[in-house]
Protein backbone atom coordinates (compact mmCIF):
# COMPACT_ATOMS: atom_id res chain seq x y z
CA UNK A 1 0.00 0.00 0.00
CA UNK A 2 1.57 3.56 0.85
CA UNK A 3 4.90 4.15 2.12
CA UNK A 4 5.29 7.56 2.95
CA UNK A 5 8.15 9.21 4.42
CA UNK A 6 7.31 9.66 7.89
CA UNK A 7 8.96 9.31 11.29
CA UNK A 8 8.03 6.37 13.62
CA UNK A 9 7.43 9.56 16.21
CA UNK A 10 4.42 11.06 13.79
CA UNK A 11 2.62 8.13 14.04
CA UNK A 12 0.26 7.14 17.05
CA UNK A 13 -2.64 5.03 18.19
CA UNK A 14 -4.89 5.29 21.43
CA UNK A 15 -7.55 3.05 22.42
CA UNK A 16 -10.53 5.37 23.54
CA UNK A 17 -12.88 2.33 24.47
CA UNK A 18 -13.26 -1.37 23.58
CA UNK A 19 -16.34 -3.21 24.40
CA UNK A 20 -19.58 -3.80 23.68
CA UNK A 21 -20.66 -0.87 25.90
CA UNK A 22 -18.47 1.61 23.11
CA UNK A 23 -15.66 0.69 20.55
CA UNK A 24 -13.38 3.42 19.29
CA UNK A 25 -9.86 4.12 18.35
CA UNK A 26 -8.06 6.72 17.28
CA UNK A 27 -4.79 6.58 14.72
CA UNK A 28 -2.30 9.73 13.98
CA UNK A 29 0.17 9.88 11.65
CA UNK A 30 1.33 13.28 11.25
CA UNK A 31 -1.03 16.10 10.35
CA UNK A 32 -4.05 13.31 9.82
CA UNK A 33 -6.34 11.91 12.48
CA UNK A 34 -8.82 8.75 11.93
CA UNK A 35 -11.58 7.47 13.67
CA UNK A 36 -12.32 3.45 13.69
CA UNK A 37 -15.19 2.87 14.47
CA UNK A 38 -17.28 5.62 16.82
CA UNK A 39 -19.57 3.69 19.30
CA UNK A 40 -19.33 6.10 22.08
CA UNK A 41 -21.73 8.88 22.52
CA UNK A 42 -21.07 11.94 20.35
CA UNK A 43 -20.23 13.96 23.83
CA UNK A 44 -17.69 11.49 25.43
CA UNK A 45 -16.00 10.58 22.45
CA UNK A 46 -15.31 14.69 21.19
CA UNK A 47 -13.86 14.90 24.94
CA UNK A 48 -11.70 11.78 23.93
CA UNK A 49 -10.66 13.03 20.98
CA UNK A 50 -9.79 16.73 22.82
CA UNK A 51 -7.62 14.63 25.22
CA UNK A 52 -5.00 13.86 21.99
CA UNK A 53 -5.41 17.25 20.39
CA UNK A 54 -8.50 16.42 18.21
CA UNK A 55 -11.12 19.20 17.67
CA UNK A 56 -14.26 19.76 16.09
CA UNK A 57 -12.83 19.43 12.37
CA UNK A 58 -10.08 17.63 13.33
CA UNK A 59 -11.23 14.33 11.67
CA UNK A 60 -9.96 12.77 7.94
CA UNK A 61 -12.45 10.21 8.03
CA UNK A 62 -14.80 7.83 10.38
CA UNK A 63 -13.87 4.22 9.41
CA UNK A 64 -16.55 1.53 10.52
CA UNK A 65 -15.88 -2.11 10.81
CA UNK A 66 -19.90 -3.32 10.90
CA UNK A 67 -23.02 -1.24 11.42
CA UNK A 68 -23.57 -3.09 15.45
CA UNK A 69 -24.27 0.44 17.74
CA UNK A 70 -21.29 -0.39 19.86
CA UNK A 71 -19.35 0.62 16.98
CA UNK A 72 -21.18 3.02 14.84
CA UNK A 73 -23.79 4.87 17.38
CA UNK A 74 -22.46 8.01 16.85
CA UNK A 75 -20.92 8.12 13.35
CA UNK A 76 -23.32 10.25 11.74
CA UNK A 77 -22.97 12.53 14.67
CA UNK A 78 -19.48 13.01 14.59
CA UNK A 79 -19.51 13.07 10.67
CA UNK A 80 -21.53 15.55 10.86
CA UNK A 81 -20.01 17.18 13.69
CA UNK A 82 -16.39 17.11 12.36
CA UNK A 83 -17.50 16.94 8.31
CA UNK A 84 -16.02 14.08 7.98
CA UNK A 85 -17.33 11.12 5.72
CA UNK A 86 -18.47 7.77 7.36
CA UNK A 87 -16.47 5.61 5.40
CA UNK A 88 -17.56 1.36 4.81
CA UNK A 89 -18.63 -1.01 2.61
CA UNK A 90 -21.86 -0.51 0.62
CA UNK A 91 -23.92 -2.97 3.22
CA UNK A 92 -22.18 -1.27 6.05
CA UNK A 93 -23.43 1.97 5.02
CA UNK A 94 -26.72 1.28 4.32
CA UNK A 95 -27.28 -0.85 7.63
CA UNK A 96 -25.59 2.35 9.17
CA UNK A 97 -27.76 5.24 7.60
CA UNK A 98 -30.82 3.30 8.88
CA UNK A 99 -30.06 3.84 12.69
CA UNK A 100 -29.60 7.86 11.95
CA UNK A 101 -32.63 9.93 11.28
CA UNK A 102 -30.37 12.63 10.29
CA UNK A 103 -27.96 12.08 7.04
CA UNK A 104 -24.68 12.82 7.03
CA UNK A 105 -21.72 12.04 4.64
CA UNK A 106 -20.53 8.82 3.40
CA UNK A 107 -18.28 7.16 1.17
CA UNK A 108 -17.91 3.67 -0.26
CA UNK A 109 -14.81 1.70 0.44
CA UNK A 110 -15.27 -1.83 -1.17
CA UNK A 111 -14.41 -4.64 1.24
CA UNK A 112 -10.96 -5.50 -0.41
CA UNK A 113 -10.56 -1.92 -1.35
CA UNK A 114 -7.13 0.53 -0.46
CA UNK A 115 -7.55 4.15 -0.32
CA UNK A 116 -5.13 6.93 0.87
CA UNK A 117 -6.88 9.22 3.67
CA UNK A 118 -4.35 11.67 4.15
CA UNK A 119 -0.50 10.08 4.49
CA UNK A 120 -2.27 6.76 5.49
CA UNK A 121 -3.06 3.69 3.50
CA UNK A 122 -6.32 2.12 4.40
CA UNK A 123 -7.52 -1.56 2.87
CA UNK A 124 -10.55 -3.62 4.41
CA UNK A 125 -10.38 -7.56 5.02
CA UNK A 126 -13.51 -9.58 5.10
CA UNK A 127 -14.01 -10.99 8.97
CA UNK A 128 -16.76 -13.35 9.95
CA UNK A 129 -19.51 -11.77 12.07
CA UNK A 130 -23.20 -11.87 12.05
CA UNK A 131 -23.85 -8.39 10.24
CA UNK A 132 -24.07 -7.41 7.20
CA UNK A 133 -20.79 -7.30 5.56
CA UNK A 134 -18.25 -6.50 8.26
CA UNK A 135 -14.64 -6.16 7.83
CA UNK A 136 -11.52 -5.44 9.78
CA UNK A 137 -8.28 -2.66 8.55
CA UNK A 138 -4.67 -2.68 7.76
CA UNK A 139 -3.79 0.75 8.15
CA UNK A 140 0.00 1.65 7.06
CA UNK A 141 2.08 4.67 6.96
CA UNK A 142 5.81 4.20 5.84
CA UNK A 143 6.92 0.91 7.24
CA UNK A 144 4.24 0.59 9.74
CA UNK A 145 1.17 -1.80 9.77
CA UNK A 146 -1.91 -1.29 12.07
CA UNK A 147 -4.14 -3.94 11.98
CA UNK A 148 -7.95 -3.60 13.29
CA UNK A 149 -9.53 -6.87 14.17
CA UNK A 150 -12.71 -6.71 16.51
CA UNK A 151 -15.47 -8.44 16.54
CA UNK A 152 -14.35 -11.49 14.55
CA UNK A 153 -16.48 -14.86 14.91
CA UNK A 154 -13.43 -17.38 13.67
CA UNK A 155 -9.65 -16.98 12.43
CA UNK A 156 -10.15 -17.63 8.69
CA UNK A 157 -7.06 -17.09 6.37
CA UNK A 158 -7.89 -13.42 5.59
CA UNK A 159 -7.72 -12.43 8.72
CA UNK A 160 -4.22 -14.47 9.33
CA UNK A 161 -3.15 -12.88 6.16
CA UNK A 162 -4.18 -9.45 6.99
CA UNK A 163 -1.85 -9.76 10.65
CA UNK A 164 1.79 -10.30 8.49
CA UNK A 165 3.97 -7.81 8.97
CA UNK A 166 1.57 -6.33 11.01
CA UNK A 167 3.84 -3.93 13.97
CA UNK A 168 0.86 -3.41 15.91
CA UNK A 169 -2.01 -5.47 16.15
CA UNK A 170 -5.54 -4.70 17.67
CA UNK A 171 -7.53 -8.35 18.09
CA UNK A 172 -10.36 -8.91 19.69
CA UNK A 173 -10.08 -11.66 23.14
CA UNK A 174 -13.67 -11.57 24.23
CA UNK A 175 -14.49 -14.13 26.08
CA UNK A 176 -13.22 -17.67 28.02
CA UNK A 177 -15.29 -19.91 26.73
CA UNK A 178 -15.44 -22.09 29.47
CA UNK A 179 -16.89 -18.41 31.78
CA UNK A 180 -18.95 -18.11 29.04
CA UNK A 181 -20.56 -21.73 28.70
CA UNK A 182 -21.22 -21.41 32.86
CA UNK A 183 -22.06 -17.36 33.04
CA UNK A 184 -25.48 -15.87 32.95
CA UNK A 185 -26.06 -15.47 29.25
CA UNK A 186 -29.33 -17.36 27.96
CA UNK A 187 -28.43 -20.60 26.02
CA UNK A 188 -29.58 -18.77 22.54
CA UNK A 189 -26.43 -15.66 23.48
CA UNK A 190 -23.79 -18.33 24.29
CA UNK A 191 -24.70 -20.33 21.00
CA UNK A 192 -24.28 -16.70 19.24
CA UNK A 193 -20.81 -15.27 21.31
CA UNK A 194 -19.15 -18.85 20.62
CA UNK A 195 -19.94 -19.70 16.94
CA UNK A 196 -18.09 -18.99 13.86
CA UNK A 197 -19.80 -16.00 13.27
CA UNK A 198 -19.89 -14.59 16.83
CA UNK A 199 -16.95 -13.18 18.90
CA UNK A 200 -12.79 -14.61 19.42
CA UNK A 201 -12.22 -16.64 22.45
CA UNK A 202 -9.17 -15.94 24.09
CA UNK A 203 -7.56 -19.44 22.96
CA UNK A 204 -8.14 -18.69 19.20
CA UNK A 205 -6.79 -15.36 20.10
CA UNK A 206 -3.99 -16.77 21.15
CA UNK A 207 -3.57 -19.23 18.27
CA UNK A 208 -4.13 -16.62 15.85
CA UNK A 209 -1.45 -14.67 17.39
CA UNK A 210 0.99 -17.11 18.02
CA UNK A 211 0.55 -18.31 14.42
CA UNK A 212 1.64 -14.68 13.55
CA UNK A 213 4.76 -14.36 15.90
CA UNK A 214 5.90 -17.84 14.34
CA UNK A 215 5.98 -16.16 11.54
CA UNK A 216 8.66 -13.47 13.02
CA UNK A 217 9.14 -9.82 12.98
CA UNK A 218 8.64 -7.27 16.00
CA UNK A 219 4.59 -6.85 17.29
CA UNK A 220 2.82 -5.20 19.80
CA UNK A 221 -0.92 -6.50 20.46
CA UNK A 222 -3.76 -5.15 21.91
CA UNK A 223 -6.72 -7.17 23.31
CA UNK A 224 -9.71 -5.94 22.61
CA UNK A 225 -13.39 -6.26 22.89
CA UNK A 226 -13.62 -8.09 26.38
CA UNK A 227 -16.59 -9.56 27.33
CA UNK A 228 -17.79 -7.65 31.07
CA UNK A 229 -19.37 -10.89 31.85
CA UNK A 230 -17.29 -13.84 30.41
CA UNK A 231 -13.75 -12.20 30.74
CA UNK A 232 -11.34 -10.35 32.62
CA UNK A 233 -8.18 -8.15 31.52
CA UNK A 234 -6.54 -10.40 34.20
CA UNK A 235 -7.90 -13.79 32.80
CA UNK A 236 -7.33 -12.63 28.72
CA UNK A 237 -4.10 -11.56 29.51
CA UNK A 238 -2.51 -14.76 31.41
CA UNK A 239 -4.54 -17.39 29.43
CA UNK A 240 -3.00 -15.43 26.20
CA UNK A 241 0.48 -15.32 27.31
CA UNK A 242 0.71 -18.48 28.41
CA UNK A 243 -0.81 -20.47 25.44
CA UNK A 244 1.47 -18.32 22.93
CA UNK A 245 4.27 -19.29 25.27
CA UNK A 246 3.71 -23.14 24.43
CA UNK A 247 3.77 -21.88 21.22
CA UNK A 248 6.81 -19.35 20.20
CA UNK A 249 9.64 -18.07 22.25
CA UNK A 250 9.05 -15.33 19.67
CA UNK A 251 9.22 -11.59 22.07
CA UNK A 252 6.34 -9.12 21.61
CA UNK A 253 4.50 -6.77 24.09
CA UNK A 254 0.91 -7.23 25.06
CA UNK A 255 -1.34 -4.56 26.71
CA UNK A 256 -5.07 -4.61 27.08
CA UNK A 257 -7.45 -1.97 25.10
CA UNK A 258 -10.17 -1.71 28.00
CA UNK A 259 -13.96 -0.41 28.16
CA UNK A 260 -15.27 2.73 28.43
CA UNK A 261 -12.37 4.96 28.24
CA UNK A 262 -9.11 5.84 27.09
CA UNK A 263 -6.19 3.09 28.25
CA UNK A 264 -3.37 2.40 26.10
CA UNK A 265 -1.31 4.73 23.82
CA UNK A 266 1.13 3.47 21.21
CA UNK A 267 4.16 5.03 19.09
CA UNK A 268 6.62 2.68 16.30
CA UNK A 269 9.66 1.21 18.26
CA UNK A 270 8.60 2.17 22.08
CA UNK A 271 6.43 0.45 24.38
CA UNK A 272 2.86 0.84 24.90
CA UNK A 273 1.69 3.48 27.38
CA UNK A 274 -1.35 2.28 29.92
CA UNK A 275 -2.87 5.08 30.89
CA UNK A 276 -5.41 2.97 33.20
CA UNK A 277 -4.45 0.05 35.03
CA UNK A 278 -7.82 -0.37 36.18
CA UNK A 279 -9.09 -3.90 35.83
CA UNK A 280 -11.89 -5.47 36.25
Amino acid sequence: MFHLNLSNSDVRVHALASGSSGNAFLVQAGATNLLLDAGLSQRVLASHLARFGVGAAGLEAILLTHEHVDHSGSAGAMSRRATAPVVANAATLQAASQRSEQAFATSELPTGAERGFGCIGVRSFPVPHDAAEPVGYVLEVGSQRIVYCTDVGSVTPEVRSALQGATLAIVEANHDLAWLLRGPYTPEMKERVASPTGHLSNADCADLLAHRLIEGGPLTVWLAHLSRVNNSPSLARRSVLAQIAAQTTAPFALEIALRDHPSVSWRPGSKAVQTSLTFE
